[in-house]
């Protein structure tokens, strides 16, 4: 007999608990679905909440389960013949060469570290030194007309 409760859940939330069953971080499963990993931490308290269970492996062993005993109408392997998952593997950040030889000042595109050298970083600074400036001679030279208006 199927669980209502599971049939409750979103797809989204299935396939948030089912990468928590292979040992994901919301941060890892955040990245795999292309969402970030607050959206996970919701979709995760909705399944816990909707299954009653006691934490996110809790619920994501239910849905396991749930999923193994072919109640989804889908052919499914025993329990006993499931193959564990293999450990995930964190990586550090790999330096990734920007494809043109414009490097913007901040992080991008995920990217943990800053890859700017130290020339390109002393003229990011002057550059935005220089607009800087600019904004405030022109928002003075602003002033300076509206004074002569008001005179």
């Amino acid at each position: 007999m199927a669980n209502p409760k599971l049939d409750m859940l979103t797809e989204r939330e299935r396939a948030c608990l089912r990468l928590v069953a292979r040992g994901h971080s919301s941060k890892e499963i955040g990245g795999e679905l292309g969402i970030s990993h607050h959206t996970v931490d919701l979709y995760l308290k909705r399944a816990i909440k909707a299954l009653e269970a006691n934490d996110r492996r809790d619920a994501a062993r239910q849905l396991e389960s749930h999923e193994l005993s072919g109640n989804q109408g889908l052919a499914t392997q025993p329990p006993e013949l499931a193959v564990p998952p293999a450990a995930a593997v964190i990586s550090s950040p790999i330096r990734m060469e920007s494809p043109s030889g414009f490097a913007l000042p901040f992080l991008r595109n995920g990217r943990r570290l800053n890859d700017l050298t130290s020339i390109e970083r002393l003229v990011w600074i002057f550059v935005i030194a220089f607009i800087i400036l600019f904004v405030l001679a022109n928002f003075l030279n602003g002033l300076s007309a509206i004074h002569q208006l008001a005179v």
